[in-house]
């Protein structure tokens, strides 16, 4: 995607150029959960108040996305269940293909990385055969370990039938979001060692769950979006440290997008006005096919006979495809609805229309993956951190093809904010975290002083990518021995010692044995072979060499015997059995280098773009300050 040249990753430079050309333009900040990085955006509003005080910057929360549900017939092992719910890490193994959404937290430095088995495989990490041969557990169990991303859990809905999430019964929740909670916060606040910056995070983190377990029970028929709405502005404020100003408001997708004849006019809703163009609906199901071409997002024939790109929740049935004929109206709801059309429908009024008479004025259209950005950026700026959204290159590809076939569309750029997270964190005094294991390794303490981190992360993550490249090509189990020793010390320079001796005694005697076995076998094939060519040329001495022939059969068969004797011999078998366990020993090490060091570098990496706010009030409000002093920005366009 183009970024806007003028910009300089200067926030103040992008916001005044979104002041001369759009100067009354809200910023939208739209997420799932409050619980990660979305309210980090609220850090823009530092500079909005130096450079464009009177511009909107809303906070939205996206309540029509489907609440995360498992994917499989059946719970991992060991899995936590909650009620009607499940806590669940995420692997590449049996939970690969989870799928979370608003239920989801990380504790500091956690986040959803996985360590997937193509990246072992990369750098030289052979794990099914560890799995198979060397685990101590059994091989799912050991895949599913290796595999998990650190820190990260995910709520999901063990019922078969999807929900979004304004439809998410907070009663029903409750009590597992607490669980949820209960993992990020403590098990980040655990990671403070100073006694008084830890009571004080213990307080904060005990009153955040009590502020959400008590408005459940005061609200005994609210949703799950509904505490978000409540929690939205309180968490918001305290990131602020001040009360935030009117120029900041809250909103939630069903309100956005709600649809009927009142708001069907509204620019969000253009781009469901080209869909229902007889006119331009072809070019555009073309170019949104072609988007989606090579990516796991379903192309609209997959949905069925007249499918759009956009989905309808209806209240009390749920939110399902739209597809529309010539004749009839359907909504792919759980239970799928059909209206049969006393007339053709081509615009988004009479679309409302049929709408609004069938369903009444609180259903609420919303774009898929691909359209719901190109809806909202008529009317809105919005603001995305670094690596937010995936769906980005595929919606400007999607602009591209519908530019490309004369379709115009009045879209404001993307405003992406690139924090200095990790660099930032030197601004919180000197508070001493325990590092989680793979942080602890690639640091070389298992305790760093916040400054410390700050200033040494960014060589910690340049150090674990050379490691990466050493193991990618180191091949043998000796070579793999000697980096182990080098970096571990005593206990493998010992068993390098032994893996050697080992070797060098199976050369000795077996070995030694062995090969004049292996050398007599092979001087009496290359016999064998000979006679049979002499035999070919001349048939008629095939009876005077017959006895010949067989007796190189018999003793090439007894020297076989006699080397598998050799090879099973329980001197051999021991020293063997010796070296494959110090090799099967050397294979797991490495395999724990490779998810350490992918951790330590991936995980920094997704974090400094894509920090879970409450994070900072665990550690020091200064934080949060500090990345907001310190942000850079970048306009992107659609």
């Amino acid at each position: 995607m183009k970024t806007h040249d003028s910009c300089s990753h200067a926030v103040e430079s992008c916001l005044e150029i979104l002041k001369r050309h759009a100067p009354e333009t809200p910023l939208l900040a739209l997420g799932q959960t409050l619980f990660w990085d979305e309210p980090m955006k609220l850090a823009v509003l530092h500079w909005l108040q130096q450079v464009d005080p009177n511009r909107r910057l809303i906070f939205g929360i996206h309540d029509t996305d489907y609440f995360a549900r498992l994917h499989t017939r059946a719970l991992p092992k060991n899995a936590r269940t909650v009620g009607t719910y499940a806590l669940l890490p995420h692997n590449d193994g049996s939970t690969r293909a989870l799928w979370a959404a608003a239920g989801e937290i990380a504790q500091l430095f956690g986040s959803e990385t996985v360590p997937t088995l193509a990246m072992f495989a990369k750098y030289g990490g052979n794990v099914e055969r560890v799995a198979r041969h060397c685990a101590e557990t059994d091989p799912q169990a050991y895949v599913d370990a290796l595999t998990e991303a650190w820190g990260w859990r995910a709520l999901v809905a063990l019922d078969t039938a999807p929900r979004p999430v304004c439809e998410v019964p907070l009663r029903e929740i409750s009590e597992a979001l607490d669980a949820l909670l209960e993992f990020g916060l403590d098990g980040t606040w655990r990671m403070l060692e100073d006694s008084q910056a830890r009571t004080r995070a213990c307080n904060w983190a005990w009153n955040l769950r009590q502020r959400a377990q008590q408005y459940a029970e005061a609200h005994p028929d609210a949703s799950l979006a509904d505490l978000f709405a409540a929690l939205y502005p309180e968490l918001l404020q305290m990131l602020h440290g001040l009360p935030l100003p009117d120029t900041v408001t809250f909103t939630r997708t069903t309100e956005l997008l709600r649809f009927n004849t009142r708001t069907a006019h509204l620019p969000r809703f253009q781009i469901v006005e080209a869909f229902l163009n007889p006119a331009t609906r072809p070019a555009c199901e073309d170019a949104y096919n072609r988007a989606v071409a090579g990516t796991p997002i379903y192309p609209l024939p997959e949905f069925g006979e007249g499918a759009l790109p956009f989905d309808l929740l209806i209240p009390g049935k749920g939110r399902g495809t739209i597809l529309l004929t010539e004749r009839y109206l359907s909504v792919l709801t759980p239970e799928p609805q059909i209206v049969r059309l006393p007339a053709p429908v081509h615009t988004v009024q009479q679309l409302a229309a049929v709408v609004e008479r069938t369903w009444g004025d609180r259903c609420t259209l919303v774009g898929k993956a691909l359209t719901l950005i190109t809806m909202l950026a008529h009317e809105f700026v919005f603001v995305f951190n670094e690596r937010g959204s995936p769906y980005l290159e595929r919606t400007a590809r999607m602009h591209h093809y519908l530019r490309e076939a004369g379709i115009e569309l009045p879209i404001y750029p993307l405003l992406r904010l690139q924090y200095p997270t990790w660099d930032a964190l030197q601004a919180a005094e000197c508070v001493s975290l325990r590092l989680p294991e793979h942080l602890a390794c690639a640091f070389g303490e298992p305790v760093v002083c916040t400054d410390v981190f700050a200033k040494r992360w960014r060589a910690v993550v340049s150090e674990q990518q050379h490691l990466l490249e050493r193991l990618r090509t180191t091949r043998s189990p000796r070579a793999l021995m000697q980096l182990l020793a080098e970096r571990e010390g005593d206990a493998w320079s010992v068993r390098l010692q032994e893996y050697d001796a080992l070797h060098a005694r199976l050369t000795n005697t077996v070995g030694s044995w062995a090969a004049m076995l292996r050398e007599q076998t092979h001087a009496l094939h290359a016999e064998r072979r000979a006679l049979i060519a002499e035999i070919q040329r001349h048939p008629h001495q095939f009876k005077t060499l017959e006895p010949r022939l067989r007796a190189l059969k018999a003793r090439i068969k007894r020297l076989n015997l006699e080397r598998k004797r050799v090879a099973n011999a329980p001197e051999a078998k021991a020293l063997r059995t010796r070296a494959n366990q110090l090799e099967c020993e050397a294979e797991r090490a490495k395999l724990e280098l490779i998810r350490c060091a992918y951790l330590t570098v991936e995980g920094l990496h997704h974090t400094h773009a894509r920090p879970t706010a409450w994070w900072f009030l665990i550690v020091s409000p200064r934080w949060f300050h500090a990345c907001a002093h310190n942000l850079e920005a970048r306009l992107e366009a659609l």
